[in-house]
């Protein structure tokens, strides 16, 4: 009977991994951009983020960014915050997209939000341009560019981890 309690359990701690529940426990709340027609994911619902004017506020003031990872050109690079301000800065339709930290890597907003709308669940933000790709990554840490990058085709992804 044991064994069974512990498969049982097993098998809903292995559900609730797999589902992101876990992951998520720890306060990881990722935000993901990727390319093509330029989504923005967050594993916060975008109702939930304050406007403040053309940003978008994550509504965790107190988080921090903890890290950029940056897959261009089939190449991933990986930044870490340190505790200092990061910012990531998309080039995409023509329209300079930023994800950025406050001081010491707290806060987080997203900018222009005029430039998207609602994508198909609560979580998904997508550019009104669908018809482009990213031409340019660069991301910034404590004012000095660490990445700057031009980006050639579909296949860009920028995950920025927030906790």
């Amino acid at each position: 009977m044991q064994r069974k309690h512990i498969g049982i359990v097993t098998g809903i701690a292995l559900a609730l991994l797999s589902a992101g529940v876990i992951g998520r426990a720890s306060g990881d709340t990722p935000i993901v951009i990727l390319d093509g027609s330029l989504t923005i994911q967050s594993a916060v619902p975008w109702n939930q983020f304050k406007a403040d004017g053309e940003k978008k506020v994550h509504p965790k003031t107190d988080g921090s960014i903890t890290k950029v990872v940056v897959t261009v050109g089939g190449k991933t690079r990986t930044i870490a915050c340190n505790n200092q301000a990061c910012a990531v800065n998309v080039t995409y339709a023509g329209t300079n997209i930023e994800v950025a930290s406050g001081p010491h890597s707290k806060g987080l907003t997203v900018s222009p939000i005029s430039a998207f709308e609602d994508g198909d669940t609560p979580d998904v933000i997508r550019h009104k341009n669908r018809d482009a790709h990213i031409s340019r990554v660069t991301v910034s840490k404590s004012g000095k560019k660490l990445v700057d990058s031009a980006a050639a085709g579909a296949g860009t992804k920028v995950a920025i981890s927030y906790e």
